[in-house]
């Protein structure tokens, strides 16, 4: 072979060897490629999911936890029993904060009658001025206690506004 054709064919040999690759290439790298494009797809799709899990975990976290604070007001608006000191220091606390004079507080035992109610009778005598009670009565309405007022009697005189205001207080029933 001379020089010339060593010329010719060393191109020749080139674009052999480079169509070989290709097709080498195609046939057993581009499959494997292939597969890891699918494998990957796969993976972000897994990825995906988990992280809609992970926000609906959250999520429901938050709502247990929402629920758990409703659940710890309601055992603290409806105890298990009403004790008259805890309801006659409740009420003290309200006037003193409406800033309204207590004459009497009547809160009688819990009787076997009254029982069934799961509950207390009480009667508050109060005076101040309008305002004052009114905000007492207002207070006694959306306290964290849970309890219903049955009578509100209401008199005015120099000195301002007296009510004698009869409630029940509530607690769960035994279980």
């Amino acid at each position: 072979m001379n020089k010339k054709d060593i010329n010719l064919i060393l191109p020749a040999v080139t674009i052999v060897l480079a169509i070989g690759a290709y097709f080498l290439c195609s046939n057993y790298l581009m499959p494997t490629i292939g597969e890891n494009l699918a494998k990957v797809s796969a993976y972000n799709q897994d990825i995906s999911a988990a992280e809609e899990k992970i926000s609906s975990i959250s999520t429901t976290e938050k709502i247990i936890s929402q629920m758990s604070d409703t659940v710890n007001n309601l055992l603290i608006a409806i105890p298990d029993s009403v004790d008259a000191p805890n309801v006659i220091a409740e009420v003290e606390t309200v006037a003193n904060k409406n800033q309204v004079a207590l004459s009497s507080m009547t809160p009688p035992a819990v009787s076997a009658g009254n029982a069934s109610n799961s509950g207390m009778a009480v009667n508050v005598s109060v005076s101040g001025t309008y305002t004052n009670v009114k905000s007492f009565i207002n207070s006694l309405e959306t306290s964290i206690r849970f309890s219903k007022i049955s009578n509100i009697s209401i008199s005015s005189s120099d000195e301002g506004i007296s009510a004698a205001i009869n409630f029940n207080v509530y607690s769960r029933p035994a279980s």
